[in-house]
């Protein structure tokens, strides 16, 4: 899954569900009521107009906002391995992208509309922002990647750590350690990507995809 050759569709082969490839098209099937189990994926692209960086542009992304760190590589931030060396720059990008810096954007609120709506069977994200949440989505719906903001705990012993001392520590850039063993805490993905195959694979046994 995912190895798959891809090929831009032919516009002049009219679509097989949609009345048309477009916005309208996908409204106007919604709204007549031929979908009842809505899966949503998002990712970077949803939250920057919350003014929340993506991962790649060569000169805003947050790679490259993350070089004066003297990172190995850019994506050492989120190695483990790396992590236990030198949890700094982990921190350092929490303390950029921690809830409450950042408000959901009219994307998120349309999740939320869709999940009002009784239409939202699962939101799959690889944002660790949590705007879905603010916006009103339910946790439940919700498979994460690479995890989120929303659960911390020990990277040794997986005790939780509690949201207001995370929140203090990540406001004061320091690297909090968790309170039974004494090693470092990082906010949880581990384990989050099984979740999520296993959750795709439930879905796409249930679900049509247009």
């Amino acid at each position: 899954m995912g190895q798959e050759s891809s090929s831009p569709v032919d516009e002049a082969t009219p679509p097989q569900t949609l009345q048309s490839r477009t916005l309208e098209g996908l409204a106007g099937y919604i709204r007549d009521g031929r979908a009842k189990r809505v899966v949503v994926m998002t990712g970077a692209g949803i939250s920057t107009s919350a003014g929340i960086p993506d991962f790649r542009s060569p000169t805003t992304g947050l790679y490259a906002n993350l070089a004066r760190l003297n990172l190995p590589y850019a994506e050492a931030v989120f190695d483990i391995s790396y992590f236990r060396q030198n949890p700094r720059p982990f921190y350092t990008l929490a303390h950029e992208l921690y809830p409450g810096k950042y408000r959901p954007t009219i994307t998120h609120c349309f999740i939320r509309l869709l999940n009002d709506k009784g239409l939202l069977l699962k939101l799959f994200t690889q944002n660790i922002d949590c705007l879905e949440r603010e916006a009103g989505v339910p946790d439940d719906k919700i498979v994460e990647a690479h995890g989120s903001f929303a659960r911390q705990s020990c990277i040794e012993c997986k005790t939780l750590y509690p949201d207001d001392l995370i929140r203090k520590h990540i406001e004061e850039m320091a690297i909090p350690f968790c309170q039974r063993k004494s090693s470092k805490v990082v906010i949880t993905w581990g384990g989050a990507l099984m979740l999520w195959r296993t959750s795709i694979m439930v879905v796409m046994s249930i679900c049509c995809f247009l």
